[in-house]
């Protein structure tokens, strides 16, 4: 039987658990570590998994030669000190998104983790879900035609967070998928919001991004909603996309929906200005359903094992954190438009 790749895991938060059970249900992987700073956290981690070693100082991981590979799932402020310690010990480091603070520190980790030629990932989720993929594949083929804009809500009453405000606790997930989803270069950028709740910490913000084809996106962000909403529409010029993340069992429908300028506008009436509007019929396609959190592990993984450039890897992570960087610019300077 072939040896279990040893993995450290570093925070039992509110992922934290969730990367547990996949270490510890994986045929390739053992929890040998956790590290926390609550021992409450670490008991409920030695009720669960009676051989794993538990720790208050996440250095004991990176001093055990054994342990292949390390899972952050920190506070941001954290990230990047512990991802840096955990790449400068010769370990493979995942990290929960975003990958850091700031543009500066996630260069430093994507050229340390190149010298060190060790796999760093980063938790963006939503690429690893069937849906996601499913929209990629379409847009690739241009299914629906050319993009023209895309509309992101992702709305709930709280979590509220202290740490970050909702643009940084909520856009990655969003920018992630556009970024995935549109090939061209973003442009620009402008965002607006208000702190309702906590000074200087925005919980309510919408922002737009705009591409060098004319792609433009627009994101709704806010902690303070009635309902939980997770659904992204694409516009194309020939039909249309909705993805509504919490329908589970019909999380994507394509409508044969489309407005265009007539070219030949003989007979065509003044009140229909040369614009025709078609409304077809609405296909919703059979996605299997799988856990996208278990198939981002099983991808970091296989990146170990088979020295392959993860698809979320530290060149990823930055362009979101440089997205966000610039949503943040914007929003700090009242709502300035920002070229990228």
């Amino acid at each position: 039987m072939a040896v279990k790749m040893k993995i450290g895991l570093i925070g039992y938060g509110y992922w934290g658990p969730n990367f547990a059970r996949l270490i510890n249900d994986s045929s390739q992987t053992e929890l040998t570590y956790c590290a926390d700073l609550m021992q409450i956290s670490l008991d409920k981690v030695k009720q669960k998994y009676p051989k794993t070693i538990v720790t208050k100082d996440y250095h004991e991981i990176f001093n055990d030669p054994s342990v292949r590979a390390v899972l952050i799932v920190t506070p941001v402020k954290t990230h990047f000190k512990i991802a840096q310690e955990a790449l400068q010990a010769n370990k493979h480091v995942f990290i929960e998104k975003p990958i850091t603070g700031t543009i500066a520190e996630a260069d430093v980790l994507i050229k340390l983790a190149k010298k060190k030629k060790r796999t760093l990932m980063v938790g963006h989720t939503f690429l690893y879900n069937s849906a996601v993929r499913y929209i990629k594949n379409i847009l690739a083929k241009e299914r629906i035609g050319k993009i023209r804009h895309l509309h992101f809500q992702r709305r709930n009453l709280g979590p509220i967070r202290q740490d970050v405000n909702v643009l940084w606790d909520l856009a990655e997930h969003d920018i992630s998928m556009l970024l995935y989803w549109v090939s061209s270069r973003p442009i620009s950028v402008l965002a607006i919001g208000e702190s309702y709740l906590q000074k200087n910490l925005f919980d309510v913000v919408s922002a737009s991004i705009k591409f060098s084809d004319g792609i433009l996106a627009n994101i709704i962000l806010s902690w303070l909603d009635p309902i939980k909403i997770r659904e992204v529409t694409i516009v194309g010029s020939t039909k249309m996309i909705q993805f509504n993340d919490l329908d589970t069992s019909s999380p994507v429908k394509i409508y044969d929906k489309n407005a265009n300028i007539i070219q030949k506008t003989q007979g065509v009436s003044f009140q229909k200005y040369k614009i025709a509007l078609h409304e077809g019929k609405i296909f919703t396609p059979i996605i299997k359903n799988k856990e996208p959190l278990a198939e981002e592990y099983q991808h970091f993984v296989k990146c170990i094992l088979k020295n392959i450039i993860p698809l979320t890897d530290g060149n990823n992570g930055r362009q979101v954190v440089s997205i966000l960087t610039s949503l943040q610019q914007s929003l700090d300077n009242n709502s300035e438009l920002i070229r990228l």
